[in-house]
C-alpha cells in the first residue's frame, strides 16, 4: 500500500469522532454515490434514446409503471376504507373528572 494514502488514514480525528457525525458523514457519501449513479444511469437512458427510443422508454416505464383500475376496484376499496372508519353517530363515553383541592 502506498505510503501517504496509509497515512491519510492514520489520523486520530478518524478515531476522536463523535460516532453520530461518522454517521452522518457516511450517509452523506452514501447519498453522493446514489446522486452519480442516478444521474449516470439517466444519463446513459439519454443517450440511448437516440439509437432505440423504444428501449429507453420501456426502461424508463419499469422504473415508474402506470396502474389501471376499474370502476369495480375503486368502488370496493372505498367500501373497505369507509367499512374499516369508526361511526360518526357512536358518541364516546365520558370520563369524569376529579378535582383535586390544595389546602
Amino acid at each position: 500500500m502506498c505510503k501517504t494514502y496509509s497515512k491519510k488514514w492514520d489520523d486520530p480525528w478518524f478515531d476522536e469522532i463523535d460516532p453520530l457525525m461518522k454517521l452522518l458523514y457516511y450517509e452523506s457519501f452514501r447519498q453522493d454515490l446514489e446522486d452519480k449513479h442516478a444521474f449516470a444511469r439517466n444519463y446513459a437512458i439519454f443517450g440511448g434514446s437516440f439509437s432505440n427510443m423504444e428501449m429507453a422508454q420501456r426502461i424508463i416505464s419499469e422504473e415508474n409503471p402506470d396502474y389501471e383500475s376499474t370502476e369495480e376496484d375503486f368502488e370496493e376499496s372505498t367500501r373497505m376504507v369507509m367499512a374499516g372508519r369508526p361511526k360518526v353517530n357512536e358518541k364516546k363515553k365520558r370520563r369524569r373528572r376529579r378535582r383535586v383541592m390544595n389546602g
